[in-house]
């Protein structure tokens, strides 16, 4: 769930060190700020994000969000990089 102003519920796409990649069927502006709660590897995580960018995908539905972290701690960005390292790579679609 992420909120901006409000909560919308959002599907993780990609996730780094500096930010995310979400899908959701509910609009957000560019520059509006919220918080992203969700669990990594079983810990609690959240993190104050700015939405930078809007757009669509013909091969998903809904909108895609790309957010960076506000004022990211050296703990979260620590977390990130464990759980992307854990994480298996994922395939290309053709």
């Amino acid at each position: 769930m992420a909120i901006v102003p409000f909560a919308i519920s959002v599907r993780l796409l990609e996730i780094s060190a500096s930010g995310v990649l979400l899908q959701s069927n509910q609009p957000a502006k560019v520059g509006s700020r919220g918080r992203l709660s969700l669990t990594l590897e079983g810990q609690p995580f959240s993190a104050e994000v700015e939405v930078r960018r809007v757009s669509t995908d013909a091969d998903q539905p809904g909108l895609r969000l790309g957010v960076s972290f506000v004022n990211a701690t050296a703990e979260l960005e620590q977390m990130i990089d464990r759980f992307v390292q854990s994480s298996p790579p994922q395939r290309s679609r053709l």
